[in-house]
């Protein structure tokens, strides 16, 4: 790893945490948090931020929640907090929480593909169909992306509606061709609706051979 630019020390050993995270160096990473809280008396949002992150990583989801919502209340007009907020409190299973502070990250960025999608991902299991979709489709206006498609596609399977989901992920396969998953799905998708109007007739065709 290169050596820090000349910066003043909160600002080099902030540097290096990011250094060292994006490296996955995370025992490294540990020491240079542990000693820019000391010498700020836990004051470096930075630290706290990406010791919240490693919480996550490591599965302290709770943890890594407490330590985001530190973040928020000494920078409410971050977006970004905001999201790390809710995307803690969606892997612990409270998705109406989540919403709620998605719905405020979106109050701050407004044109943030990720806020829509992950709304959308919230109220499809809370089974708010209609909401999801209406998030995902905003999402997709925003920023085109491959998961996106799949969450919106699921939906409409949820829903009984294989057609709608065909021509979701049409529109996916054209965007993304290298994209097996999105592949496999569409081509099992149309096998089941060729099966639900043709195997009948197959049926009867083999009955009358068999004759």
């Amino acid at each position: 790893m290169g050596s820090a630019p000349e910066l003043p020390i909160l600002e080099k050993r902030n540097w290096l945490i990011y250094m060292y995270y994006i490296r996955k160096d995370y025992d490294l990473c540990k020491t240079a948090i542990k000693e820019q809280l000391q010498e700020t008396d836990g004051l470096c949002d930075y630290a706290v931020y990406v010791q919240a992150l490693l919480f996550r990583l490591e599965g302290k989801i709770q943890e890594s929640l407490e330590l985001f919502q530190t973040c928020a209340i000494r920078n409410p007009r971050s977006a970004d907090n905001l999201k790390q907020v809710a995307r803690s409190l969606f892997l612990l299973g409270k998705h109406k929480a989540a919403i709620e502070v998605y719905n405020d990250a979106a109050q701050l960025n407004q044109k943030d593909w990720e806020i829509c999608h992950n709304l959308g991902v919230c109220y499809m299991h809370l089974k708010y169909f209609n909401k999801a979709k209406d998030q995902l489709n905003k999402a997709l206006q925003l920023n085109r992306h491959d998961l996106t498609y799949m969450m919106l596609g699921k939906i409409h399977l949820l829903e009984g509606n294989k057609d709608e989901a065909i021509e979701v992920y049409t529109k996916a396969v054209e965007f993304s061709p290298e994209n097996t998953e999105l592949l496999t799905t569409l081509g099992l998708l149309y096998l089941e609706v060729w099966k639900a109007v043709n195997w009948p007739a197959v049926q009867r065709w083999s009955g009358s051979c068999a004759r």
